[in-house]
């Protein structure tokens, strides 16, 4: 997940698309914890 990300980022030299690809990773980062933590407290 995480290379195809910077693949795509890398195909636009555009600084506005790699910004907007770094805050796309974050909010699948901030989702996938999200998700673990509530794994974690249910076991």
């Amino acid at each position: 997940m995480w290379v195809g990300i910077v693949i795509y980022a890398d195909h636009f030299s555009s600084l506005w698309m790699r910004i907007v690809q770094v805050v796309f990773g974050f909010l699948l980062l901030g989702w996938a914890v999200q998700k673990t933590i509530e794994m974690i407290k249910k076991a």
